[in-house]
């Protein structure tokens, strides 16, 4: 059997598991790194105003509708996926992008003293964590082809 096929003879259960841990670890690590940086914020500014809750989810958000949109040229190409032992590797190492996500996030509370800090932290936060994501599978990728995987810079359409 084939190291990125699912074992037969496991219960739903595991087969779940893996499916759900395997596909929603990004999403995961940034639920994480939002929710941290948002304490990260309250520590550093005090309790946020209604408008400044509004601004955080919006800085949130929009770096995924900027990074999206840069990547898929404009919402007209799909995004493709790498297959889940290259994810699960990749992706086993949410740590340092959490991280780094609320280093990005610290330095902008610290070096700005304003509304928009509560906009601007969430969304270099989200930014740094997307790139140090890509690159943790990127390595991912080059460990697992330099395993002889040959199949670990394969992507879906």
């Amino acid at each position: 059997m084939a190291a990125d096929e699912e074992d037969p003879s496991s219960s739903a259960i595991v087969r779940g598991l893996r499916s759900t841990v395997g596909r929603e670890s990004t999403t995961f690590g940034f639920s994480i790194l939002m929710t941290a940086i948002f304490g990260v914020m309250q520590v550093k500014s005090g309790t946020p105003t209604m408008l400044e809750v509004f601004f955080f989810a919006g800085g949130a958000v929009a770096s995924f509708t900027l990074l999206e949109g840069i990547l898929s040229a404009g919402f007209r190409r799909p995004m493709p996926q790498h297959r889940t032992s290259t994810l699960a590797l990749g992706t086993s190492m949410n740590l340092v992008s959490v991280l780094l996500g609320m280093a990005a996030a610290l330095g902008i509370g610290t070096l700005i003293d304003h509304t928009t800090t509560w906009l601007l932290a969430p969304l270099c936060a989200s930014i740094v964590y997307l790139l140090a994501e890509s690159l943790e599978t990127a390595i991912a990728e080059k460990v697992l082809l330099a395993a002889g995987d040959t199949r670990a810079d394969e992507v879906s359409a």
